[in-house]
């Protein structure tokens, strides 16, 4: 707070001062002893700091804590209370029941006038509201700070005027009350001063500032930037000055003391922004809005919610729960909230947009994860959005048992498990047992030759350690189905379309007609050519991909065999993947007189199994080929093929 009785320019001075020296030298005008007052004992003698430390410590309870009549909630000592306003009053008093106003006028207090009100004295209406008066916000004494428990959640009002309607009853209605077991304090702790007040201890030149309780450090460039006025400090013992909190409590919402519209709340230390939309939304524009140094805010902004704090969409609309790991925000399936205990940990409200985007980032490569609950008692690691199975010698021959373990919901896990890493992801084996480098498309590990590690930039991009076993298993898969690949080189212009471990060549029309908005992944060139070369397997089952042609196809040597539906069925083609394909190559396939020679084939009206040579058919000799590599075809097939006389 701008105080008139120090000069801009003086505290511009003493802040260069501060900066030179590294700490706050302050000026102390008012000294006061601290020392924390005795806790009370139930139905006794109460100081009014602990009257609104037990307030705070119900509204700090927010969002869990739910407005009932016929409900309780317990103080910080377990000692239940119903959850309304007058029982959030009776809580505060610590006496032994939970009093209605009548009661709380009737029994427990005295009348005192309006203008005498001080912290931990009540405004009740007789039959219908009480609120706990906190403070006067200004020497006048028009305008008030207040607790009160009337719906939910738990309020804390700033800047009320005293004559206005309270929480929606007639001003006329209420009375100033004081409990007649309250006493004053004989001293004051720091943290229950007033938000923005400067303390230092009298054997050191730090200087914090109180932020609901906490002391916030105040750095020699805030002085100056943010208004503070350096010869209004209270000096307190060290004692209590090295106890105060150095972050103000979690939900307190704040804002730059050096000016700017944004708004955070704190949550376990760390600022989180509060959009535009979550202000009202959420209901954070109902508590009280504190301004903190610009130094310590700038540094808590950077911060990240601790891993294992569970949180919730404050504003409810999103009814899930999620516990934080390295940043990210992990969903809890209502199975594993009291199986795997999260039940059991302080839930936190946190603003709804902050919430979707920590929910949508993925956790960080390198990150080592277990199943929470213990079921699967697998190892992973984190690598590009997917967790990658570390088996028990990979455990401790790379290194993973050196970093830390984090739990994760199993739920969560088992979906990251089932995951590749994304599209583009550069990797290497762990161990270093493989030296060879791998690019990631369409879930499989493309191998990089040595030329393409540096002509095709791959070199530039960040290389991800990956389990040996893991990427031993990945380096044999397909690319899937589906997936648009490139050369990444550029020497090959063309774009194609893996279907079945082969690429089929896209015209210009279909790549911006059926393939349109699909992404293309660059891929090594000699990768490519194999595939590129590669026919489409024997039995594979086709059909166009734009569904111009509503023909089905099964691949016989090259050829597009179209079938009927009683072939369809009958060979069990049914029963196998249908698999898009480019009209274009669909055609050019369908058109071929023949299967390429060796292809072996059989139809439904003999059991003969022939063997293609020269666009002819023969017997093919028995026991001499594989059965597996035989072509179920129609028989419309095997009788245009003429027949070539096997002679003894």
């Amino acid at each position: 707070m701008p105080s008139s009785r120090l000069s801009k320019l003086t505290r511009v001075a003493l802040a260069a001062s501060i900066a030179a020296s590294g700490a706050i030298a302050a000026t102390v005008v008012t000294t006061t002893a601290a020392h924390a007052a005795p806790a009370s004992s139930v139905t006794g003698q109460i100081t009014r700091s602990e009257v609104l430390a037990r307030a705070q410590y119900w509204y700090n309870q927010n969002p869990g804590l739910i407005y009932s009549q016929g409900g309780t909630f317990p103080d910080s000592s377990g000692r239940p209370y119903r959850r309304d306003c007058s029982g959030y009053v009776s809580m505060a008093w610590h006496l032994g029941y939970s009093a209605d106003t009548r009661a709380i006028a009737d029994s427990e207090t005295y009348e005192i006038s309006r203008s005498d009100l001080r912290p931990g004295d009540v405004l009740n209406s007789y039959y219908n509201h009480v609120i706990l008066f906190e403070k006067w916000d200004d020497a006048a004494h028009t305008t008030f700070s207040y607790y009160s428990f009337g719906s939910t959640p738990v309020k804390h009002r700033t800047g009320v005027s005293i004559n206005a309607t309270l929480d929606s009853h007639p001003n006329s209605e209420y009375r100033a009350l004081r409990y007649k077991n309250i006493v004053e304090d004989t001293s004051t702790s720091p943290s229950a001063l007033p938000a923005g007040t400067l303390v230092k201890s009298p054997n050191g030149p730090t200087v914090k500032v109180i932020i609901n309780g906490a002391g916030v450090p105040l750095a020699g460039s805030d002085v100056a930037a943010d208004g503070y006025d350096l010869s209004k400090i209270v000096t307190v013992d060290d004692g209590a000055f090295n106890a105060l909190p150095g972050t103000p409590p979690t939900g307190t919402v704040v804002h730059d003391q050096g000016g700017g519209a944004a708004r955070y709340v704190v949550i376990n230390g760390s600022a989180l922004p509060i959009s535009g939309s979550d202000w009202t939304a959420d209901g954070y524009n109902t508590r009280s809005d504190m301004g903190v140094p610009s130094s310590w805010l700038q540094g808590a902004t950077k911060g990240t919610v601790a891993t294992g704090i569970v949180v919730m969409d404050q504003s409810g609309n999103d009814p899930a729960r999620y516990v934080m790991v390295n940043g990210a925000a992990l969903h809890i399936s209502a199975d594993e909230w009291t199986a795997d205990g999260y039940n059991q940990q302080t839930l936190m409200g946190v603003p709804t947009d902050w919430l979707k985007a920590a929910a949508a980032r993925t956790l960080p490569t390198g990150t080592v994860l277990m199943d929470q609950a213990g079921t699967d008692p697998a190892r992973y690691v984190m690598v590009n959005g997917a967790a990658l199975h570390i088996s028990a010698d990979e455990w401790t021959a790379d290194g993973y048992n050196l970093q830390a373990l984090m739990g994760v919901p199993g739920a969560w896990l088992n979906k990251a498990a089932a995951k590749a890493p994304t599209d583009g992801t550069v990797l290497m084996d762990q161990a270093g047992n493989d030296p060879a480098r791998y690019v990631m498309a369409g879930g499989a590990a493309l191998p990089i030759s040595a030329d393409e590690w540096t002509a095709d930039g791959y070199n530039q991009r960040p290389t991800a350690g990956a389990p040996g076993s893991w990427l031993g298993a990945t380096v044999k898969k397909t690319v899937a189905d589906g997936t648009l690949v490139k050369g990444q080189a550029g020497t090959d212009p063309n774009v194609y379309v893996m279907v079945n471990n082969s690429a089929l060549p896209l015209t210009n029309a279909e790549f911006t007609g059926s393939y349109a908005n699909q992404p293309v992944l660059g891929v090594p060139e000699t990768w490519e050519a194999s595939v590129v070369g590669r026919p489409l397997a024997n039995g594979t089952v086709i059909k166009n991909v734009d569904g111009s042609d509503s023909t089905v196809y099964v691949m016989a040597g090259g050829m597009a065999v179209p079938l009927g539906y009683a072939d369809f069925t009958g060979y069990g083609y049914d029963k196998l993947p249908l698999r898009a394909v480019p009209g274009t190559w669909e055609q050019k396939a369908a058109a071929k007189p023949a299967p390429v020679d060796g292809t072996l084939l059989q139809s439904s009206d003999s059991t003969t199994v022939w063997q293609v040579v020269g666009g002819s058919k023969k017997a093919a000799v028995p026991g001499g080929y594989n059965p597996a590599d035989v072509v179920k075809v129609p028989t419309a097939l095997t009788a245009k093929l003429p027949t070539i006389s096997v002679t003894a």
